[in-house]
This record gives C-alpha cells, sequence and structure tokens, in this order.
C-alpha cells in the first residue's frame, strides 16, 4: 500500500507540473495575442493561438479534476452520504467509486476509440494542421488518471480509522448551518 502510495504522489506531483506549466503557455499565448492586436506597429496577429488555447485548457481542466477525485474534490451531492456513519460509510463510498470508475472506463474507452479514428483519417487542425489525434489524446489519458485517483481515494477512505467520514459529515453540515447562521445575524442587526 505505502509503495502504491508513493506512486501516486508521484504522478500527482507531475500532473501539478503539467498545470503549472500549460497555464504559462496559455497566459503567455492569450496576453502575446492581446499585445499584439493592440499594438499598432506590429501587423500580424497569432491567430494560432485560439486553437491552442482551448487545446491546452481541455487537458488543464480533465487533469485538474482528475487531481480532484484524489482529494475528493468534486462538486458532490452529500445529502444522503453525509448521514451514514461508520461501516456503511465505506460501503457506500467503495459503491459510488465502482459507479465513478465504470464511467470512467467508459470515458475512457470511448475517447480511445475516437482518437484512433482521427488518427486512422488523418485528421489535421484547420489554422495549426497539427493532427488531431494528439489533442483528441487528452480525454484517454485524463481518464486513466481519474480512474487512478479514484482507486486511490477510496483506499486511502477505507484504510481510515474512520475520520474520515467524520470529516466529510462535519463538513456537510458547517455547510448547512451556515445560511441558517446568516439569517439569524442579519435578525439581529435588524
Amino acid at each position: 500500500m505505502k509503495a502504491y502510495k508513493k506512486v501516486m504522489d508521484v504522478l500527482a506531483m507531475i500532473e501539478k507540473i503539467v498545470l503549472v506549466l500549460t497555464s504559462a503557455v496559455i497566459l503567455i499565448l492569450v496576453f502575446g495575442n492581446v499585445l499584439t492586436r493592440k499594438i499598432p506597429f506590429i501587423k500580424t496577429s497569432w491567430s494560432f493561438t485560439e486553437e491552442l488555447v482551448i487545446a491546452i485548457f481541455v487537458l488543464i481542466s480533465l487533469l485538474a479534476s482528475a487531481l480532484c477525485c484524489r482529494e475528493d474534490s468534486n462538486i458532490s451531492l452529500t445529502l444522503l452520504t453525509a448521514k451514514i456513519k461508520g461501516r456503511s460509510a465505506k460501503g457506500v463510498k467503495v459503491l459510488t467509486t465502482i459507479i465513478c470508475v465504470l464511467y470512467c472506463a467508459v470515458l475512457t474507452w470511448q475517447g480511445w476509440k475516437y482518437m484512433m479514428t482521427q488518427k486512422e483519417a488523418g485528421v489535421h487542425t484547420f489554422v495549426l494542421h497539427w493532427p488531431e489525434w494528439i489533442f483528441c489524446s487528452f480525454v484517454p489519458v485524463a481518464g486513466v488518471f481519474m480512474i487512478l485517483h479514484l482507486i486511490e481515494y477510496c483506499l486511502d477512505f477505507c484504510t481510515s480509522d474512520g475520520n474520515a467520514a467524520a470529516d466529510i459529515a462535519a463538513v456537510s453540515e458547517a455547510v448547512s448551518e451556515k445560511p441558517e447562521q446568516a439569517a439569524a445575524e442579519e435578525g439581529k442587526e435588524a
């Protein structure tokens, strides 16, 4: 288990480095495009940046989602699961992980099939004339990362001493109490 956690930590670090570098590339491309359009003595536009920025943004979104799976930070509805305690909470977490892994497996498989179709057809992007399959590869790659991080979080949750379930319940209760507290405070001020 410790070896698996070390491998996943290295994988997460690589993902974070890729996210930082791709975000920097997007920043440079978009800023450069704005400069080339707004500075009067530069006569060219970086029209290629739109295509590249969109493709990189897809990669960033998918990799960030995979990292969110690792920390259980994805948007979720905990209305029912926050009320479940102990072994039942672990059972529900395993069940939801299985469902999410199956979904990600279908996403990965369909992304792979689409990528291979694009590669076999020889489709290229309009502006850069790069092979389309390069950008399509982001979906299956991120799908594999999501599967790995979902399994990692489930293993961490199930091998914990039960504090993870208590943490989820505490966060859920705190979130549901905030609107009530805000309304009570507004009543006191009026």
